[in-house]
């Protein structure tokens, strides 16, 4: 037995994309896994994304979550076998799914939106939870949880890490040569989806300065450097011309992951790119670009992870510098490479295969 159709939820806003992207990478895994497969898609109508999607969407005015009646009667329309609240869902939500005889999954990205997951109005409808952090970013269950799951019967969430698209060295070098890029020889600025604000200032435009600046810095020390920003599809005015810094838009997460893999280093938000910069094993500076950012990317400086900044030009270039410390990243990607690797995609399509297949296999879950 395989899902036929499959509906996925994301959180959706005009300021953050990282769900919808996590959510786009798994309904790929899933058609490549299931070709025969439909995707739906529920999006907010005001997303800058919304015309990109490549498979069926279904709008909302606003953020599903927040959109009740209407969510419920697509789910009731669509009548999915599988549905995927990307961090998104009320609890009538889920359990209308259930109503259609969906199973239903629910991802969430920090401990506020597990707790929230573990809630009986949810839990009681929930075949299985993905938590997108490693372990050392997430806290452990509390007593009280842990108890629920037991009285219920029911799994404990999974600590799988970042969820993203791995391509062949074939493909990269075919990437790097687009942008006439060297493999270790360029560095990546990006604060995230390109509609988070700093103080009324778009977080986008600040990393922008700062790799305008780190350029500068490094010709006037004679080292030849190339920087790539990312300004993201949420970013709402036209990309700024440079000669000298290139400036893309928005680019598939595959390409990104590619370019993130062969960049000397990295100057990120931390939000899911510092993870996956960690994932990969490469080195990075990171600064808090949205209110659930500070106390991962604590975690991650506390462990030796990320060098962390402070999210204005003069801190982010200040601690881009020290990348240039053949040393100091040595000692970062050693200790990214004691860390459990990472197979989110593998596991989420392989839980998703055993809720499909004969009810004893379940219990693999």
């Amino acid at each position: 037995m395989e899902p036929n159709c499959v509906l996925f939820i994301p959180v959706s806003s005009p300021s953050g994309i990282g769900e919808y992207m996590r959510s786009l990478i798994i309904a790929k895994a899933l058609q490549c896994r299931w070709p025969n497969v439909k995707i739906h898609f529920i999006l907010n109508e005001q997303v800058a994304y919304l015309k990109d999607c490549p498979y069926t969407v279904h709008t909302c005015k606003d953020s599903p979550t927040k959109e009740l009646a209407r969510v419920n009667r697509l789910i009731g329309n669509i009548n999915p076998d599988l549905v995927i609240f990307d961090a998104s869902g009320r609890a009538q939500q889920f359990k209308m799914a259930k109503t259609v005889g969906a199973k239903v999954a629910f991802i969430s990205q920090h401990n506020k939106k597990r707790t929230r997951g573990l809630k009986l109005n949810r839990l009681l409808n929930t075949d299985v939870h993905w938590v997108v952090q490693p372990d050392y970013c997430i806290k452990a269950l509390s007593y009280w949880q842990r108890t629920k799951l037991t009285i219920f019967d029911k799994k404990a969430p999974k600590n799988i890490g970042p969820v993203f698209e791995l391509s062949n060295q074939d493909y990269q070098e075919q990437l790097l040569k687009k942008y006439d890029l060297s493999p270790n020889k360029y560095f990546i600025f990006n604060a995230g989806s390109g509609g988070h604000k700093i103080i009324d200032v778009l977080a986008a435009d600040i990393y922008y300065q700062a790799a305008k600046e780190f350029y500068q810095k490094n010709v006037a020390r004679k080292i030849k450097v190339k920087c790539v920003v990312l300004f993201g599809s949420n970013y709402p005015i036209e990309l700024p011309k440079n000669n000298d810094i290139i400036c893309l838009k928005n680019i598939e997460n595959k390409d990104f992951i590619a370019l993130i893999s062969n960049a000397q280093g990295c100057v990120i938000s931390a939000g899911d790119t510092l993870l996956q910069c960690i994932a990969l094993h490469k080195a990075c500076v990171a600064a808090p670009v949205s209110p659930d950012q500070p106390a991962r990317l604590k975690l991650c400086h506390n462990n030796n992870l990320v060098l962390s900044a402070k999210p204005n030009s003069d801190s982010l270039v200040q601690q881009a510098l020290l990348m240039l410390d053949e040393e100091k990243c040595k000692n970062m990607i050693n200790t990214m490479k004691n860390q459990a690797p990472v197979k989110a995609l593998e596991t989420i399509v392989d839980d998703i295969a055993v809720l499909f297949s004969d009810p004893k296999e379940n219990s693999a879950l």
